[in-house]
């Protein structure tokens, strides 16, 4: 593989440790809103939604069918990067920023930032890591689904497309899934408009998430590399998990 391929491998390794230094310690960049336990998907349910910026109330989150919750904003965030103190990243849920634009009073997104070189990770959990054996069950899912934008100044500025990866993790034993490169399932993901993609789930089961508990998803995490400075925005919305 090329120098950059190279790098996402070292950094998949740095990424596998630091996922789950994210998970159990503090010390990494956080926000969060009210914390709120999510319930489960009802019987027959063809979509569960984990995040849509545009359906969170100011103060509360809202009611699926037989008011079962089905979105939250009670979210925690992580983000941190490396080498420091040359890089910065950040996770938060933003208004304006999602899929429904500026002109949604209540549009939320989650927005990824990341300047410098190297590597910069992120994850949202959605019970805020509480109580420790807290998860959603997505068992009977086969695909998970999201929508992405990237937004740069330059070219050179924007993230390497190859080295966009995204895991879902677990509460049991902190693991997480394999990572998969947004790029294969968009090859046009990063040209400034929204794309929704789809990821089945046989491919984040292979590898490391050979393992992976699927009945105690609790985050989803994006993380990026590069061998030059960047500075950039990634944008997340309407995540799901479908059948």
């Amino acid at each position: 593989m090329n120098r950059v391929g190279g790098g996402i491998r070292i950094a998949s390794a740095v990424w596998t440790s630091l996922t789950l230094a994210g998970c159990l310690r503090p010390g990494l960049s956080r926000s969060a809103t009210e914390t709120t336990l999510a319930t489960q998907p009802a019987a027959g349910e063809q979509r569960l939604v984990i995040w849509d910026g545009a359906r969170i109330r100011a103060r509360n989150v809202g009611t699926g069918r037989n008011a079962r919750l089905d979105f939250w904003d009670g979210g925690k965030s992580w983000a941190s990067c490396d080498p420091k103190p040359q890089c910065q990243a950040t996770l938060a849920a933003k208004s304006g920023v999602g899929v429904d634009g500026i002109n949604v009073e209540a549009a939320k997104g989650l927005e990824f930032h990341a300047l410098g070189s190297g590597w910069a990770g992120s994850g949202w959990n959605w019970f805020g890591w509480w109580p420790p054996t807290a998860g959603t069950d997505l068992s009977s899912h086969r695909s998970l689904t999201f929508q992405i934008r990237v937004e740069a100044k330059s070219r050179d500025s924007a993230p390497d497309p190859r080295s966009v990866v995204v895991r879902l993790a677990c509460s049991n034993g902190k693991k997480t899934t394999a990572g998969v490169m947004v790029q294969k399932y968009d090859g046009r993901f990063d040209d400034g408009k929204w794309h929704k993609i789809t990821i089945p789930v046989a491919d984040l089961s292979r590898g490391e998430g050979a393992q992976f508990d699927w009945e105690k998803v609790w985050e989803f995490q994006l993380s990026t590399w590069s061998a030059t400075p960047r500075d950039f925005n990634i944008y997340l919305d309407q995540i799901a998990a479908e059948k």
